[in-house]
């Protein structure tokens, strides 16, 4: 198996694993039932808004941190901690322990970034990224599928009773923790701050540190802490100016602000999914079943399968993607603003099922096309600052249409809103296709 493979095969495993959560499909179900007692007013308002604010946090502290520690020791701390949320939630958990659980679930956010940019820096030839993007996806898919599988068979076997639930939770995140400790550490050479010693030969560490030498002789500890200082400042000068290269390129550029904006939509469906289906479900005269756990089973299973089947597609994406992401950001904001309409939980999962297979096939592309534009030491750059711009929108909209509300949006105008905002970025790259089509004719 070659180097890129086995990479590739370890983080799969890992992800998968860590997806592995059969909690997850019943969560609401699980937090208003008798284990937890909460009300659904507050699972869809105070235990999810903790969660956005816990996950942007924790985006802060892993951008801040990542590179320097190579990613292992910060992957292997965001399992532990989601490993004591779910802990947290067993037995019959009181509000305070459901409300530290909630900020502890936030650090799954951030695995999934953490270990993509850990795969890229692994990596050496980029034309590997799309297949090894395309692997990974498909794994992370797979194992929600799983989790999801098991969950409807808990639930059914146990007539309805979600209590074992978060104890599978906690065993399957025991066992990507084991994972993740066996993962090789990153090399020093793959770091965009190669070394944590000051480069002997920076023109600018010279001259600071000769000119302070000269100046301070006869007090050694001055002249230590100095250097220390301004190789601060020199490392702070070098990613502020691979933030800005990283970002003048315009592939790097349109694709980072539909991720940001997309996958904040994407985060905002994950997290009021089943307050939809719960809400559905308690409209008076609506006599049907959840079947959360097989829906979201069909939504892994066909996000898993699209997911590597265009890792596979040849294509000229620098030429056609933008197309590729209007296409797909008007379809699936149809589909969600669709939900709207449902009163029947089976039109709701329908849309759901492939509003999930077309945005996991667009989250391979989107990834591989950013990472191939990148120079090795800004992955964790532009990834982690995507990811937190990403959770900054996501904690605005969280503010205004959940938490205050100041709209007044019901749970299914969430949907609509949404929806839109996919729409938005359709119509948007749909502009810029247009404009680049007309430039080309232009010039020949």
């Amino acid at each position: 198996m070659k180097k890129w493979e086995k990479t590739t095969y370890m983080v799969a495993i890992y992800l998968f694993l860590l997806e592995l959560r059969p909690l997850e499909p019943f969560m609401t179900a699980y937090l208003i039932g008798p284990d937890a007692d909460l009300s659904l007013n507050e699972v869809a308002t105070v235990i999810e808004y903790l969660k956005t604010y816990s996950s942007l946090l924790i985006s802060v502290l892993m951008f801040m941190t990542a590179d320097y520690l190579m990613y292992k020791p910060n992957i292997i701390f965001l399992t532990v901690c989601s490993c004591v949320a779910y802990f947290l939630m067993t037995g019959s958990p009181s509000v305070t322990q459901l409300r530290l659980s909630s900020c502890g679930i936030g650090a799954i956010y951030s695995c999934d970034m953490i270990a993509f940019c850990y795969l890229y820096a692994k990596i050496e030839d980029v034309e590997k990224f799309q297949m090894a993007t395309a692997i990974v996806s498909a794994a992370i898919q797979l194992g929600k599928v799983v989790g999801d599988f098991s969950a409807q068979a808990i639930v059914n076997l146990t007539g309805g009773i979600y209590t074992v639930l978060p104890y599978c939770n906690v065993f399957s995140l025991l066992l990507a923790t084991t994972w993740v400790c066996l993962f090789p550490s990153v090399e020093q050479n793959n770091d965009r701050l190669n070394s944590k010693v000051p480069c002997e030969d920076s023109a600018l560490l010279k001259n600071c540190v000769e000119s302070k030498t000269k100046h301070f002789k006869q007090n050694k500890n001055t002249i230590e802490f100095d250097e220390d200082y301004k190789t601060v400042v020199f490392f702070s000068k070098e990613i502020w100016m691979n933030f800005k290269s990283s970002y003048s390129n315009p592939v790097v550029l349109k694709k980072s602000l539909w991720y940001i904006v997309g996958m904040a939509a994407y985060i905002l469906v994950l997290a009021n999914i089943n307050v939809l289906y719960s809400y559905v479900i308690k409209k008076p005269g609506n006599h049907d079943v959840l079947s959360n756990g097989l829906a979201e089973a069909m939504v892994t299973l066909c996000g898993a399968a699209s997911s590597y089947l265009i890792g596979k597609v040849q294509c000229d994406w620098e030429r056609y993607g933008d197309m590729f992401t209007a296409f797909c950001s008007i379809v699936m904001g149809v589909l969600i603003m669709s939900c709207y309409l449902y009163d029947k939980l089976i039109f709701i999962y329908l849309a759901y099922i492939l509003f999930g297979l077309i945005c996991q096939m667009h989250f391979v592309i989107i990834y591989t096309e950013i990472a191939k534009q990148l120079k090795r030491q800004c992955y964790s750059l532009v990834i982690e600052f995507n990811y937190f711009g990403s959770l900054t929108v996501v904690t605005i909209l969280t503010l205004f249409i959940v938490q205050y509300n100041f709209m007044n949006i019901t749970i299914p105008g969430r949907f609509l809103f949404i929806g839109g905002l996919y729409f938005m970025l359709g119509i948007i790259f749909m502009f810029i296709c247009i404009l680049e089509i007309r430039k080309n004719k232009t010039l020949y």
